[in-house]
């Protein structure tokens, strides 16, 4: 378990007012409203553990807590032997005694609503917090918990409980409904987005490979753009694509955009389909940024051999820019207009990349879907939110989730 679910595991919030002895003591005045009424055998007792609870006298709590149950003759007895005892118990640390007392005050049937509800959570993460290997504590939290949430069905901690609980079961869609459930009720009460949960929610539904995954992806970063949850949105975007690595790349100038590479295993595949289309300009600055934040080892073998690779062809590469546009307006076909807003965009000329994609869509041939993500790109990085909103829209197929993703960027900048 996390330490952020231990530390919420730590919060006991019996919210509902506890009746006292001297009320439950006293004789209804009217029938329209039922009061709780002690034996005249358990009142001393329990007056006595009410006393000392109130004086804070804890050491004495648990055995005037005994004498009381020893000598119950009713329900209403019992629910107070072990319900005056729960401040106490709730502030000692003695878990194994708290929830003997929660489960006691529930199991005497006196308890409802909110009351009945919060002791129902309060117990229902005791018993989860004994691990999955105890399965009669398992089995007693999973009944707690749904007697929670149906009293509590507004209460986020319910059903944050109630999701780790179903996920422990093997029901990861459930789970996942559950936690969902949480974090909207956590969100309009105002608290703010708590990552380790979101990363619990979305680890769960990753791992049983639930298609919820993308979309709690996408929906960390709109909580909190950070690289973390950049990362992690564009690393299951390129799991979904379905595309050829070398077609990975716009996904690739998204995590560069975002500053979200982690590692070697980050930057290999965007450097190696860079060099495999013929576009050492951005290989090699993206190899220097790299070098410069020492994210790379600039000495090991691999990442030398490929800046040399990409630098010994930039020189030449760079020369062939004006002929090559030049030849691609003029061209009928889409490809070399395409193909030159490439090499362009490598280099950061997003103007000339753009004014080349927008040339391939009028031409015979395009594939439409790349051109527009191409463009929209360009204009994105270039500053026209605008322009790059209405291509990026216009893109459709297979290279849909990386328009989205770039769609997401443009909003995050705004």
């Amino acid at each position: 378990m996390t330490t952020k679910a231990r530390a919420l595991f730590a919060a006991f919030l019996f919210t509902a007012a506890v009746p006292t002895m001297a009320a439950a003591q006293q004789k209804p005045a009217a029938p329209a409203a039922p009061k709780l009424q002690v034996s005249k055998e358990a009142g001393p007792a329990l007056q006595a553990l009410e006393k000392a609870v109130k004086e804070n006298r804890t050491a004495e709590v648990p055995a005037l807590a005994a004498a009381a149950l020893a000598v119950a003759k009713t329900n209403v007895d019992r629910y107070f032997a072990y319900r005056l005892q729960l401040p106490v118990l709730a502030t000692g640390g003695n878990e194994p005694a708290l929830l003997t007392a929660l489960e006691g005050t529930i199991e005497s049937g006196v308890p409802t609503g909110d009351d009945l509800g919060n002791l129902a959570l309060n117990a229902a993460k005791l018993n989860y917090n004994k691990g999955a290997a105890d399965t009669a504590a398992q089995a007693k939290a999973a009944a707690q918990i749904e007697q929670a949430v149906v009293a509590l069905p507004n209460s986020g901690d319910a059903h944050y409980i109630r999701g780790l609980v179903l996920n422990r079961q093997k029901k990861p869609a459930e789970a996942v409904a559950s936690l969902q459930k949480a974090q909207s009720i956590w969100a309009a009460a105002g608290k703010p987005f708590d990552q380790g949960i979101a990363d619990q929610l979305f680890a769960i539904a990753y791992n049983a490979r639930l298609p919820v995954a993308r979309e709690l992806a996408v929906g960390q970063v709109k909580a909190a753009p950070n690289a973390k949850n950049w990362r992690t949105a564009i690393k299951i975007t390129e799991q979904f694509s379905n595309l050829p690595a070398a077609d990975k790349i716009d996904l690739f100038r998204l995590q560069r955009a975002t500053q979200s590479f982690e590692g070697e295993g980050d930057y290999y595949p965007y450097v190696d389909a860079l060099l495999t289309r013929g576009l050492p300009g951005e290989a090699q600055a993206v190899l220097n940024e790299a070098f410069a934040a020492n994210k790379l080892d600039r000495n090991k073998a691999a990442w030398k051999e490929m800046h040399s690779a990409a630098s010994a062809r930039v020189t030449a590469d760079k020369a062939s820019l004006a002929a090559g546009e030049k030849a691609a307006l003029s061209a009928a076909t889409a490809r070399p207009a395409l193909a030159t807003g490439d090499a362009f965009m490598s280099y950061g000329d997003y103007a000339k990349a753009a004014a080349l994609y927008r040339a391939a869509l009028g031409k015979s041939g395009v594939d439409a879907d790349l051109a527009n993500l191409r463009l929209g790109i360009a204009l994105a990085r270039s500053g026209d939110s605008a322009g790059a909103t209405t291509a990026l829209n216009a893109v459709k197929g297979t290279r849909a989730g990386i328009a989205q993703m770039w769609l997401l960027y443009l909003q995050r900048q705004s």
